[in-house]
């Protein structure tokens, strides 16, 4: 590699060269903040992150091409090109007093300059940039800041959490190695935080299958150099920050993703109803009329990958139906494995014997990649080689029909592409009179069976929680640390619970799953499932809003699933089991707002449900469904379509 000064710069370049283009301009860099590890600053109309702690800072664009005769429009039409794929980096970043241009050449042989290019950059005065190394490595594409001492620091858009999806947003800890920091963004004024987001250029030449996906991620998962508060001010309080990332997040992190924040769960992932959070506020859905609930616990995930197009998925947990509710209720692609399918060493624990790590998403294909990347080599795979989709839809005539006929109208539909477009055929059974067959009371009888679930959740989140929680903050402050109101409680029936009580427990979920995949959903060799079962695990086309009092309106209904005759509550059944369980989003319908007073929309959504390790299958539908033009990606916003 050779360098070559401004005065001797030579028209035919090495295979590896780069520019310093000191540029003209009438926009100027504007320093809002400069803290303990960063820097806030504008350009244009655009605020910004940087690691760099100082007050002369100048824009700089790193630019790559293979073009080996570099023009005028080489340089124009790449720098286009960066503005049409990426929120990060704009022509602010070129037309600033001092910006800095650097172009490297990576293709074969030499690059050579015309005199386009040479006039481009002598009328923008271009210098040479001597030092082609960022931190010990090449200097990727994308936009940087250049500080006064040499210094070459990537920069982070800084969005507004205005649904207030996030506790904190994050940027790489430069020092370690899958390491974070915690950026401190909020700014006095704005009540919300600023959440920082990576260019997308600098992932432009990562061949890893995930390169440069945004992703939030849920507070119960540990991730290096970060607090994990799990909903809980106590909790936070006591514990550092985390020293390792669980495996679970590390093979995201592996695949090439890139996590952006925090994002809100309730209390430890005990299921909570918005007006239950104590310890931090309910986020907000953007769906309809901006009231509506978004279930729990993985509220926090589910209200930003509805609410913000800069993020491209979402981490969640689903115990009892944290993923799947919520991403029924604000219309995005969510689901929640076989369990056993990931490792969940790193993330608090809610129910060992039901947790499982889930994501959302609005783009199908894009939920059908991270799905197969995340979940291969599961140890639950059931047939990853079935040659055909199973012939039976299970629709649950204790179900169906849902209480709005539009939303039902659309599961109609769904039915009717099925049938017509991949020969499974639909056939009505009740689940509920299926179970009440079983010889064992607590799966029999509804009551008993979620009193039974519950032991599960309660027992073990207060023994790997609650208890040591208890025990390190009377040790440090005296007494009883705060709970929510639904962990306090579970926590004060826990403490009543013995071992075999608990073990009892474990044992009514093992024997239904047995019932459940033996009777009802059962091993198919040639398709995996014998059959699909569909439910709703929404709010059957109906509003729940986030203020309780507004559920007991006309029209309205609470999010909590309530059966006809006393059935059991649908979203125990894959939970129970084991089984896979994935929410698609299928349309949405109208409802008349008690907040806005007009007519607003929200989604609705369908629930797919296989035999125990038939993900496989169920995504290879998902992708063929959205090949053949039947799902699409929703939206961001008020309305999913």
């Amino acid at each position: 590699m050779t360098w070559f000064k401004a005065s001797n710069m030579p028209k035919r370049l090495c295979s590896l060269f780069v520019l310093g283009a000191l540029l003209r301009g009438v926009l100027s860099i504007g320093v809002i903040s400069t803290k303990v590890s960063s820097t806030i600053f504008t350009i244009g109309d655009l605020t910004y992150l940087t690691p760099a702690r100082d007050l002369d800072i100048t824009p700089f664009t790193s630019l790559y091409t293979n073009e080996s005769v570099i023009t005028a429009s080489t340089i124009v039409d790449a720098l286009n090109q960066y503005a049409s794929i990426d929120d990060v980096w704009t022509w602010d970043f070129i037309h600033s007093p001092g910006s800095t241009l650097s172009i490297t050449y990576n293709g074969a042989g030499t690059a050579v300059f015309d005199s386009s290019a040479h006039e481009w950059l002598e009328d923008n005065s271009v210098a040479l940039y001597q030092d082609s190394k960022f931190n010990g490595s090449e200097i990727a594409p994308g936009p940087y800041i250049l500080s006064s001492s040499g210094g070459v620091d990537k920069v982070y858009r800084l969005y507004r959490d205005n649904y207030e999806a996030f506790l904190f947003g994050c940027i790489p800890d430069e020092s370690a190695p899958s390491a974070f920091q915690m950026a401190d963004t909020y700014i006095p004024g704005n009540q919300d935080y600023l959440i920082p987001v990576p260019s997308r250029l600098y992932s432009l030449l990562d061949t890893r299958p995930l390169a440069g996906k945004r992703f939030a991620l849920k507070d119960i998962y540990d991730a290096k150099g970060l607090q994990t508060g799990g909903g809980s001010r106590a909790y936070e309080e006591v514990y550092p920050p985390a020293t390792e990332n669980g495996p679970a997040l590390q093979k995201l992190l592996d695949l090439g993703a890139v996590p952006v924040g925090k994002s809100k769960t309730s209390q430890f992932a005990h299921g909570a109803d918005p007006w239950q959070f104590i310890d931090i506020q309910y986020p907000w859905n953007p769906r309809g009329d901006g009231y509506l609930t978004a279930a729990s616990s993985s509220s926090g995930s589910a209200c930003a990958i509805a609410g913000y197009d800069w993020i491209d998925f979402a981490l969640g947990s689903d115990t009892r139906g944290s993923v799947r509710k919520p991403a029924s209720i604000v219309g995005v692609y969510g689901i929640r494995p076989s369990w056993g399918s990931l490792d969940t060493t790193g993330v608090i624990p809610l129910a060992s014997e039901l947790d499982t790590l889930g994501f959302f998403a609005r783009d199908p294909k894009l939920f059908h990649e991270i799905s197969t990347l995340w979940y291969a080599d599961a140890p639950t795979s059931s047939n990853s080689s079935f040659t055909r989709y199973p012939s039976k839809l299970i629709v649950p005539s204790d179900y169906f029909p849902v209480r709005n006929d539009a939303a039902q109208a659309l599961y109609d539909n769904f039915i009717d592409f099925l049938a017509t477009n991949s020969n499974i055929t639909s056939v009505s059974m009740n689940i509920s009179a299926i179970l009440r067959t079983s010889e064992v009371p607590e799966i029999s009888n509804f009551t008993a069976f979620q009193l039974n679930s519950n032991k599960l959740a309660e027992y073990y989140s207060w023994q790997n929680v609650g208890k040591p929680l208890a025990e390190i903050w009377n040790t440090t402050y005296g007494g009883y640390p705060a709970f929510d109101p639904n962990p306090r409680n579970a926590y004060v029936r826990a403490r009543a619970m013995s071992e075999e009580d608990y073990e009892d427990a474990v044992a009514i979920k093992q024997e239904f799953g047995r019932f459940f995949t033996e009777n009802i959903l059962t091993f198919d060799e040639d398709s995996c499932s014998n059959a699909i079962m569909i439910y709703d695990i929404g709010t059957g086309g109906l509003p729940s809003y986030r203020e309780e009092d507004l559920n007991a309106l006309e029209g309205a209904t609470t999010v909590s699933i309530t059966v006809p005759n006393g059935g059991l509550a649908s979203n125990y059944l894959a939970s129970t089991a084991g089984c896979p369980d994935l929410t698609v989003p299928l349309g949405q319908v109208e409802y008349e707002s008690y907040i806005s007073l007009q007519t607003e929309k929200l989604p609705v959504s369908v629930q797919l449900v296989a035999y125990r390790g038939c993900e496989g299958m169920l995504l290879n539908l998902i992708k063929d469904m959205t090949e053949k033009g039947y799902l699409v990606t929703t939206k961001t916003g008020t309305a999913a379509y």
